[in-house]
């Protein structure tokens, strides 16, 4: 609620177009920024914003950016519930996530550092009216013809939630419950994602994580891999209203970085 910016003691906004320069991976057409235009608080909401005011808009080439924060050696923690009050875009290319990598990741590759996505969604093969939430981790167990790779060692678990209306109409609490037995997701209170934590093939979910709010666009899950309509200009945000970890006060809990 303070401030016109993330909390640096908590939050570092990332910039750029990856570490590679390859759309992070996904081929994502958006430049991250630090400008108040795509990464600032107001009226009590974080907002990241997807833009490109004018047409055309291209693929990493400057003129789509967004937003991007995240709490990597600031603030990380294992096991809780962690819950969102989130305003999400909505639109055939926007890619919206609230989501976590293990603490171990740039050091540890991913998947095999573990990604948990409380929140995400896009259009392909999707809707407006639809939330996922996806387990990511590296089954060891599984490793021919390469480690880690999709499908052999790369395992990923989606489960997803329709509602009546469009998801960008208000906004809705996204909820996360995850010990060392299991990860149970929920929307406004309803649950509809759960998974069961095997330690002997998802270690992975037993180490710490931070957080990570972004606005993607376009490619893979953004856009089905089509690139941008050459006569449209966007305008997608996001608005966070707040985000909270909960731990028990047992030997459980452990939070730090």
């Amino acid at each position: 609620n303070d401030g016109s910016v993330p909390s640096p003691a908590n939050w570092t906004i990332e910039t750029g177009y990856g570490p590679r320069n390859n759309g992070w991976g996904n081929n994502e057409w958006q430049l991250y920024t630090a400008s108040p235009g795509n990464v600032r608080v107001e009226n009590g909401n974080l907002v990241l914003a997807a833009l490109c005011p004018v047409a055309p808009c291209g693929v990493r080439d400057g003129t789509v950016t967004s937003g991007k924060i995240n709490s990597r050696g600031k603030f990380a923690f294992k096991f809780g519930k962690i819950t969102a009050r989130i305003k999400p875009p909505v639109g055939d290319v926007a890619w919206p996530a609230f989501w976590a990598l293990g603490a171990s990741y740039p050091d540890t590759a991913w998947p095999l550092s573990g990604e948990l996505d409380f929140m995400e969604m896009h259009s392909f093969e999707s809707d407006a009216r639809t939330t996922h939430t996806t387990m990511h981790w590296c089954d060891q167990s599984r490793q021919a013809p390469m480690a880690c790779s999709w499908p052999d060692g790369w395992v990923l678990d989606t489960q997803q939630k329709s509602l009546a209306g469009s998801l960008g109409d208000d906004f809705h609490v996204w909820e996360v419950d995850w010990d060392k037995d299991r990860v149970i997701g929920r929307i406004d209170g309803e649950t509809y994602f759960t998974r069961t934590i095997s330690p002997a093939t998802m270690e992975e979910f037993l180490q710490d994580f931070f957080l990570i709010f972004n606005v993607a666009m376009g490619r893979t899950l953004g856009s089905g891999e089509q690139p941008p309509d050459p006569g449209r200009t966007y305008h997608q945000t996001m608005l966070v209203d707040y985000v909270r970890v909960f731990q028990s006060s047992g030997p459980r809990a452990r939070l730090g970085n």
